[in-house]
């Protein structure tokens, strides 16, 4: 299993980890306005070196680091040749054909700027309406689509996405999610197996009314036992390490639940 960094951890990083109330949509926009303008490749090699100096060769890319819609090809570009330079493989984009209904040469451009960056597979929500579409494609371009749990409350509902498309479309686990809706992440990930492409690793617990992710050994999710069961279905895929906070730097929680993870992994 190769461990790997989502970037979506820095989803607050372009707001100061200020926002609030905090807003995904609000902090989204913030971060592809500033990452796409005549400063894209400055930000962009900043964001690659943080994430290979924290000890990571593997990276998943969160779409507002580099939005297929407004990036130009020569973002795409260089995007790729940064990536390069750090010793970093892309083992996920997180593009997607969320929006329903999404024209053939809108789509196309997630798989473009995909293959630019030698991403395999996109890890992320698909609108129903888009399956055959992500099907098609996905054989064109060599490039699979892993369904990410979310808003899919149980293993069944998730599989049931896959529908007669399983040469091409498989599954993300979002093991945090199981944790906010009570559901077994261990199980979860035994029930998986057989369609399991990409896992993104998050711890959650509850403050009030919320939830917020955490370091692997504080929340409600057994991460050793998700891990361990990975180990169990030989699972050969990447694993993501997720953690979003809103008011910090995610980096000192994310290299700490690193070591934990890769101790989990020797044993």
């Amino acid at each position: 299993m190769r461990v790997s960094f989502i970037t979506a951890n820095y989803v607050a990083r372009e707001v100061g980890y200020a926002l609030r109330p905090f807003s995904w949509g609000a902090a989204d926009r913030a971060t592809v306005e500033a990452f796409h303008g005549p400063r894209f490749a400055e930000k962009f090699n900043e964001l690659c070196r943080l994430v290979r100096e924290a000890g990571f060769t593997h990276i998943d890319l969160w779409v507002a680091h580099l939005n297929p819609f407004v990036a130009t090809r020569t973002m795409v570009d260089e995007a790729a040749a940064i990536l390069k330079s750090h010793g970093l493989t892309v083992v996920a984009y997180t593009a997607g054909l969320g929006r329903p209904d999404m024209s053939r040469a809108e789509a196309e451009k997630v798989y473009q700027t995909a293959r630019a960056i030698g991403a395999p597979l996109l890890g992320v929500g698909l609108h129903p309406s888009n399956a055959l579409l992500a099907y098609e494609l996905g054989k064109e371009y060599g490039i699979r689509y892993a369904i990410e749990n979310h808003p899919e409350r149980t293993p069944g509902e998730l599989l049931a996405r896959i529908g007669e498309y399983g040469e091409v479309i498989g599954l993300t686990q979002d093991t945090g999610f199981w944790g906010m809706f009570g559901y077994d992440a261990v199980k979860a990930t035994h029930e998986l197996k057989d369609h399991l492409l990409h896992v993104h690793l998050k711890q959650v617990r509850q403050v009030g009314d919320e939830w917020h992710t955490c370091a692997y050994d504080e929340g409600v999710v057994d991460i050793a036992g998700v891990v361990n069961a990975l180990k169990e279905i030989g699972y050969q895929g990447a694993v993501s390490i997720e953690h979003e906070p809103h008011d910090a730097d995610p980096m000192p929680t994310v290299i700490r639940s690193a070591r934990l993870l890769r101790e989990w992994l020797a044993q």
